[in-house]
């Protein structure tokens, strides 16, 4: 290996090797909230189960979400989400479409779900912050996420 080829690949592989290591890779098995309800003006975090993949490539983290149907609702698609590799919280945005339904009456918005996520070994806490476009209804703030690392 010739020497400029040599010290630029010690100089990526500290990289590299961060990635890799970085604690949230691997399979997550969370309980999170889902959606929310609002009767009476009175909200209710609907919680649900899902899993999550989450792998290292380059400088980023890239998560696969995958929740369980819930409420006789059909399967929601995966989600793919993107990071930038951080040493303490990561968070990941994602933008999807919300069904809401008032008074019997569904109608579809757009959503932007912002995930923040801390490992402690196979502990993982966060938090889920959504807006809906054009909805007034308070979302509650950040919403908690717990999981465990799947076995």
């Amino acid at each position: 290996m010739r020497r400029p080829a040599l010290i630029a690949a010690l100089l990526l592989l500290p990289a590299a090797l961060t990635a890799q290591s970085h604690p949230l890779v691997g399979n997550w098995n969370l309980s999170l909230p889902v959606g929310m309800r609002v009767e009476n003006d009175e909200p209710t975090v609907i919680m649900g189960k899902g899993t999550m993949t989450v792998t290292a490539v380059g400088d980023s983290l890239i998560a696969t979400l995958t929740m369980e149907p819930f409420e006789g609702r059909p399967p929601r698609p995966a989600a793919r989400m993107a990071a930038k590799l951080a040493a303490d919280t990561v968070a990941f945005s994602y933008a999807s479409t919300a069904t809401l339904n008032t008074n019997g009456e569904e109608s579809t918005r757009k959503a932007v779900s912002t995930y923040r996520f801390e490992v402690d070994g196979d502990t993982l806490k966060g938090t889920i912050d959504r807006t809906i476009e054009g909805l007034d209804v308070t979302m509650g703030g950040p919403q908690p996420i717990t999981g465990k690392r799947a076995k």
